[in-house]
C-alpha cells in the first residue's frame, strides 16, 4: 500500500470526523457511530456482529455515564485494525514492532496514545466526567426526563464529541504498524 500525502489523510480525518458526527446527531448511540464511522471508512469488518456489540455504549454504558461510549467504539475498532485473530496469532506480530521504551507492541503504545489524548481533550474517560469537563453539569442519563434534557441541550455536543473521538481514532488507525 502507497503512503498516504499530508492532504489524503487529512481528507480520511475530516470525512471520519463527518461522519460520526452526522451519525450520532441522526441515530444516537456514540459506541455504534464513533465505530461506524471508522468501520466504513478503514473497512475494518463487513461483519455487522460487531456494529450490533457495540448498541448498548451510549451513554457510558446502557446509561450508566461510565466509559464514554464513543471512546469504546473507537478501541473496538481500533482492536479490528491492530489486534490478533486468535489466540494463536501473537499480539506482537514481529519483533521490529515492539516499542523498546516501554516493551509493548507498536500498536499496544499508538492505542495508549489514544487513549491520552482523548482524556485530555475530554477531561475524562467516562461520560460522567466529560460531562463535567465539558457542560460543568452531570445529568443523570438513567432518568428519562433527565436524558431527555441531556439530548435537547447537548445532542450536537455529543455529536461533536464522537465526531473529534473517530478523527483521534482514524489518527492512531493511520500510525498503526502495517501488518
Amino acid at each position: 500500500m502507497a503512503e498516504l500525502s499530508d492532504a489524503e489523510k487529512q481528507e480520511i480525518l475530516d470525512r471520519v470526523e463527518q461522519k460520526a458526527n452526522s451519525y450520532q446527531y441522526e441515530f444516537r448511540g456514540c459506541g455504534q457511530t464513533a465505530f461506524y464511522a471508522l468501520q466504513q471508512e478503514f473497512g475494518l469488518s463487513d461483519n455487522q456482529d460487531v456494529f450490533k456489540s457495540a448498541s448498548f455504549l451510549g451513554y457510558g454504558i446502557a446509561r450508566e455515564m461510565d466509559i464514554c461510549g464513543a471512546f469504546m467504539g473507537c478501541i473496538l475498532a481500533l482492536g479490528l485494525a491492530a489486534g490478533r485473530d486468535n489466540f494463536d496469532d501473537s499480539i506482537y506480530p514481529n519483533p521490529k514492532d515492539i516499542d523498546e521504551k516501554t516493551g509493548l507492541a507498536k500498536a499496544a503504545v499508538t492505542i495508549r496514545d489514544f487513549y491520552e489524548k482523548f482524556v485530555e481533550e475530554f477531561g475524562g474517560s467516562t461520560c460522567k466526567a466529560i460531562q463535567e469537563e465539558r457542560f460543568a453539569r452531570v445529568y443523570n442519563l438513567a432518568d428519562p426526563k433527565e436524558s431527555a434534557v441531556f439530548s435537547e441541550v447537548h445532542g450536537q455536543d455529543c455529536a461533536e464529541i464522537a465526531g473529534k473521538a473517530a478523527r483521534m481514532a482514524a489518527e492512531a488507525i493511520l500510525a498503526l504498524p502495517r501488518r
